[in-house]
């Protein structure tokens, strides 16, 4: 099993540095080796601690909880073992290029998870159990068939950065509101005719993304915090 001794924080950081001015959407995807992340400076709640980064589930069930980073992208996945509930201390995973329909609602119960990327798969729905995933900070479901978010994605207080773009929304739930961490948030080719005009109540909010949809109008509420939105 190959596998690289890093800070997690290191591996947390490639996403947070997302507030720079020129950033593109495309640019902040996990790379399949943590050695090729973008490090920057920031520090996750000023962990000190390292982690293995494991690629298989085989491998990080034999010590599930010492296991913090997993990373199955690229393994030609159609289905994910339940047991991936057992690893208890999991902070990121990482289940992008594979062909999973679903997930297992085990999943759900990863209860320190922060970081969740399924991009590229066959997803349909992401499970109302999300809302469990209370320390959840990057979850990114972009280039799937995801037709609705579930409205308990509003529990997770603690996201920062949502990217579903490229799928099949029709209407994203007035919950995301409550999400008052958000940063940033990607919507870009879904079949979006509105946004909510709750999202006007994030402060924390930068920057929208919502080209190739059909949405028509901006809340008022957007434009009076000088969010940045990409049309």
């Amino acid at each position: 099993m190959n596998k690289y001794y890093i800070p997690i924080w290191l591996v947390l950081s490639s996403f947070f540095s997302l507030a720079q001015e020129n950033y593109q959407p495309n640019h902040y995807q996990l790379h399949q080796h943590p050695k090729d992340y973008s490090y920057n400076n920031y520090n996750n709640d000023n962990q000190n601690y390292s982690a293995d980064v494991f690629y298989s589930l085989s491998s990080a069930l034999r010590n599930p909880s010492q296991v913090r980073v997993l990373d199955l992208s690229n393994q030609n996945l159609s289905t994910l073992d339940f047991r991936i509930g057992n690893l208890s201390n999991l902070e990121v995973l990482v289940l992008s290029n594979n062909n999973l329909r679903n997930l297992p609602f085990q999943l759900y119960n990863l209860s320190r998870l922060r970081v969740l990327d399924v991009t590229n798969n066959h997803l349909s729905s992401i499970g109302f159990q999300v809302g469990k995933l209370k320390k959840m900070e990057v979850l990114i479901v972009k280039n799937n068939q995801i037709s609705s978010l579930p409205f308990q994605i509003g529990q997770l207080k603690q996201l920062r950065i949502l990217d579903a773009s490229n799928n099949r929304l029709t209407d994203i739930p007035f919950q995301i509101g409550n999400l008052h961490r958000l940063e940033k948030l990607f919507l870009a080719n879904n079949n979006l005719t509105s946004i909510p005009f709750q999202l006007g109540q994030i402060q924390t909010l930068k920057l929208i993304d919502i080209r190739g949809n059909a949405v028509n109008s901006i809340p008022f509420q957007l434009k009076r915090n000088n969010v940045r939105i990409l049309y």
